[in-house]
C-alpha cells in the first residue's frame, strides 16, 4: 500500500488537467467540426471566474486570515500562519500568481499551485480555438476540421515537451529561480491538457457521427490504462523512471491511463443496452455528491489536515492512519458541503 499505491497519488493532478482538457474544449470541438461560430469567450472567461473564485476566495480567507491554517514563509523556512501578516503574499495568493514570486513559492493552500496552472490554461484555451478556426476550419470538409480541431492539442502537447527539455537544461543552473518557475508554471505541464483535447475532438466526432468506434475499443481501452500504469508504477519503483511531479515519461504513462478512463466514462456505448460498471458507480448518489463538493474539498483537505496535525489530534501508526483519514474527511467533507451550498452552487 505504502509502495505501489501511496507514492501515486499526485497523478490526481493529471486526472485534474485532463479532464479540463476534455471538458472545456469540447464546445469547442464541436464548433470547429460543425463549421458555426465559437462560443462566446465573454461568457465563458466569466464562468471560468465564477466558477474559481469565488469558492477559493472564501477558504482562503477562512484559512489565510481568520485561522492560521495555511503555510507562510519565514525566511527561507515555510511554518503554519496567516497571510495576512503578509499582505503581498495574500494578495498573489488571491490572484493565482504565487507560483511566479521566490518569497511566495508553496504559500498559501498548498494543492492551489494546480490551480495557477488551470488558471494559465483557461485563457490560453480560447486563442487556441481562435487560432484553429483561423487555420480554415470553416472551409475544409469533415476530415480537415477534424484535424484542425486536433491543432490545439498537438500545440499545447509540444510546448509540455519543450517544457521539460528546458527544465532538464535549467535544472543545473547556479541560480534556482527560473528553474522553480518553470515547474510550477503552464508550460512545463502543458502536455498534460493536450490528451484530454484530444479526447474531446473523438468524442465530438463520435458525437457528430463522423466516427464509428470499432466494437473493440472498450476492451482495448481497459487494457492499455492497465498496462500504462502498471509500466509507470514497476518502472519508478525500479528506479528507472522518475517519479517527482512533472517527470515527463511517468506522467505521459498516467496521463495516458487517466485518458483512457475518461475514455470509458463518456465516449458513446452503443452495443450495450445497459450503461458500464464505471459509469453506474460514478452516478451513484453518494459518489455523484462527492463529486459535487470536490472542488472545495480540494481546497479544504490540506488546511484542515495541518491543523489537526498542529493541534496534536492526530494518531500515529497504520490504525491510526486509518482514523485520520476518516476524521480529515469527515471534518473536510462538511466545510466543503456548506461552502458548496452557500458559495460555490449560487455562483455557479
Amino acid at each position: 500500500f505504502g509502495r505501489f499505491l501511496l507514492p501515486h497519488l499526485p497523478v490526481g493532478v493529471s486526472l485534474f488537467f485532463a479532464l479540463s482538457g476534455f471538458l472545456l474544449y469540447r464546445s469547442l470541438a464541436m464548433a470547429i467540426l460543425q463549421a458555426q461560430p465559437l462560443p462566446s469567450i465573454r461568457r465563458y472567461l466569466r464562468n471560468r471566474a465564477l466558477r474559481i473564485f469565488p469558492a477559493y476566495w472564501t477558504i482562503l480567507a477562512a484559512t489565510g486570515v481568520i485561522l492560521p491554517a495555511v503555510m507562510v514563509r519565514n525566511s527561507t523556512t515555510l511554518e503554519l500562519g496567516r497571510l495576512s501578516a503578509q499582505f503581498d503574499d495574500l494578495l498573489k495568493n488571491m490572484f493565482l500568481m504565487q507560483n511566479y514570486f521566490r518569497d511566495s513559492w508553496d504559500t498559501g493552500i498548498g494543492p492551489v499551485w494546480s490551480l495557477a496552472i488551470e488558471l494559465h490554461f483557461y485563457l490560453a484555451l480560447p486563442l487556441l480555438g481562435l487560432l484553429a478556426v483561423r487555420m480554415g476550419g470553416r472551409f475544409l470538409g469533415s476530415k480537415g476540421r477534424a484535424l484542425v480541431a486536433l491543432f490545439p492539442a498537438i500545440a499545447i502537447g509540444f510546448v509540455g515537451v519543450i517544457g521539460s527539455l528546458a527544465e532538464a537544461w535549467t535544472a543545473d543552473w547556479s541560480n534556482d529561480y527560473w528553474h522553480s518557475v518553470l515547474v510550477r508554471g503552464i508550460f512545463y505541464h502543458a502536455d498534460l491538457f493536450a490528451f484530454g483535447i484530444g479526447l474531446a475532438v473523438l468524442w465530438a466526432a463520435t458525437t457528430l457521427g463522423l466516427v464509428r468506434l470499432p466494437g473493440w475499443w472498450r476492451p482495448a481501452a481497459v487494457t492499455g490504462l492497465v498496462s500504462a500504469a502498471l509500466l509507470a508504477v514497476g518502472l519508478t519503483d525500479r528506479g528507472i523512471l522518475d517519479r517527482y511531479q512533472g517527470a515527463f515519461q511517468y506522467e505521459a504513462l498516467l496521463s495516458l491511463s487517466c485518458v483512457l478512463l475518461i475514455a470509458l466514462v463518456v465516449l458513446p456505448n452503443k452495443e450495450r443496452a445497459s450503461q458500464p460498471l464505471l459509469v453506474r458507480i460514478l452516478e451513484w448518489r453518494p459518489v455523484a455528491a462527492i463529486g459535487l463538493v470536490s472542488y472545495s474539498l480540494f481546497l479544504w483537505h490540506e488546511p484542515v489536515i495541518r491543523s489537526l496535525q498542529q493541534r496534536a489530534l492526530t494518531l500515529g501508526g497504520p490504525q491510526g492512519f486509518v482514523i485520520n483519514l476518516i476524521f480529515a474527511a469527515l471534518v473536510s467533507g462538511l466545510l466543503a458541503a456548506l461552502t458548496y451550498r452557500f458559495v460555490e452552487a449560487p455562483f455557479i
